[in-house]
């Protein structure tokens, strides 16, 4: 019975070891394919998106431990593909777009008061603006949304990768699943 419940153990490891291997792999091809595709931007996102899906994973796959190791790495491998942004990416000239989590807009006004708020609330980053316009608050892009589906400091998936949702805007009543990004556009 030890020897059966060691065996587990390896295996459930070894499993372990498997699927970060894969992630890191993951992250240094799609990395390596976009340095050269739609510029700098686009990678960045879809790296971070893949490091963030990380932890996501591998608590969605915790319970497969238990299943054989191929069966594991195919269900890592669907899990991905399922995650990744693909979509068109929001910009100056593209004013409205459909991205991961709905419609996206974007708006520039001063942040300062949004940015009191959040740390008012806890919120200790940074307020930055990267070097492609769009306002960040520490690694977040900054977001307004409809408030009551998503409050201020919630997560959202966003085209220029992961936001957090500062502020409001009258677009919530009509439009309560759109977004609008904070740039500088």
């Amino acid at each position: 019975m030890k020897k059966r419940k060691r065996v587990k153990t390896i295996n459930t490891l070894l499993c372990l070891g498997i699927a970060v291997m894969l992630l890191i792999n993951a992250n240094l091809l799609l990395c390596i394919g976009d340095i050269h595709n739609e510029g700098d931007r686009i990678e960045r996102f879809r790296f971070a998106s893949l490091r963030s899906l990380t932890s996501s994973f591998i608590s969605y796959a915790a319970g497969d431990f238990r299943n054989d190791a191929s069966d594991f790495l195919k269900k890592g491998i669907e899990f991905f593909e399922e995650h990744i942004y693909r979509g068109p990416v929001l910009s100056k000239g593209r004013g409205t777009i459909q991205g991961p989590s709905g419609k996206e807009t974007y708006y520039n006004l001063n942040m300062s008061g949004v940015v009191s708020i959040m740390r008012r609330m806890g919120y200790d980053y940074d307020y930055w603006v990267r070097d492609d316009g769009v306002k960040m608050f520490g690694k977040y892009v900054m977001v307004a949304a409809n408030l009551k589906l998503r409050p201020r400091g919630s997560l959202v998936q966003t085209s220029l990768g992961m936001g957090i949702v500062c502020d409001t805007g009258g677009f919530a009543a009509k439009n309560p699943r759109q977004i609008d990004i904070a740039t500088t556009w």
